[in-house]
């Protein structure tokens, strides 16, 4: 009897329905991760979620302004006088396979370099830089051919129209006709000087230097560079070389002067 009372003393102290709301060691563990997940969770909603920036695309590279100009020769060695009108001629084709170079027209730079070079027809590095400036370009072309016993030699230089930068050289050596079909190796090179993609591939064969004797020469006459200026006059070979090719003929005749060339679109 006695043990019947303090057993209903006990219970009444704590009822057995009560007893169910003090959880065991399992039930607490799931509340308190219960009880994280939603904290992570709040929080998730409070801070946003932190993605990787995409990368960047690489930035093109820049485009680059060339005035090719004549090379220097000697006064008295008129055999070489078209090899220098034809060189600027070569490099202006070879510049239509490459993509970061914007050619300045020869029309437009030809007047600048005739006050230049003076009546001498020299350029120097000074007065290369000079005319890249004034046309607005970032570099421009100037050299020299001489004779040797081996044939010729020519000293081209890529002036930049900033004193900041330095000037790109090539050398080449050989016949004449070997020291042309080198200007496309020579472009080739200032490319990667100036981290410009490669040279594309060739879709029509380049012309050969010797070929372009009868162009150079109706240069000369057109600009004056060493003989007297017949602007102008040129329309036969203006119009024949605008049917083959009429980027180079817009790149060489101002179209101004040439009704073959403003009739063209």
């Amino acid at each position: 009897m006695l043990n019947w009372l303090r057993r209903r003393s006990l219970g009444s102290e704590y009822p057995r329905s009560d007893r169910r709301f003090f959880p065991s060691g399992s039930c607490l563990a799931l509340t308190a991760a219960s009880a994280i997940l939603i904290l992570v969770l709040q929080s998730a909603c409070i801070l946003p979620w932190r993605h990787k920036k995409p990368k960047a695309a690489p930035a093109p590279p820049p485009v680059v302004q060339v005035a090719f100009l004549p090379f220097n020769v000697a006064a008295a060695d008129n055999e070489l006088r078209w090899v220098a009108m034809a060189t600027p001629v070569m490099l202006a084709k070879v510049s239509e396979r490459a993509r970061e170079i914007e050619v300045i027209p020869l029309w437009q730079a030809m007047p600048i370099a005739l006050d230049a070079a003076g009546a001498s027809r020299t350029l120097t590095a000074d007065s290369g830089a000079q005319i890249a400036s004034y046309l607005s370009a970032k570099w421009a072309t100037i050299g020299e051919f001489t004779r040797t016993k081996y044939g010729v030699s020519m000293i081209g230089d890529f002036i930049p129209a900033q004193r900041t930068q330095v000037p790109f050289r090539f050398i080449k050596r050989g016949s004449v006709e070997t020291v042309g079909s080198n200007l496309p190796v020579a472009t080739s090179q200032f490319l990667r000087y100036v981290a410009a993609r490669p040279l594309l591939p060739e879709v029509h064969k380049t012309p050969d230097f010797l070929s372009l004797r009868t162009l150079a020469e109706a240069l000369d006459r057109e600009y004056g560079w060493f003989v007297e200026a017949q602007p102008g006059k040129a329309d036969e070979i203006v119009s024949e070389l605008a049917s083959s090719d009429e980027r180079l003929a817009r790149l060489l005749f101002s179209p101004t002067l040439y009704p073959a060339l403003a009739k063209t679109k």
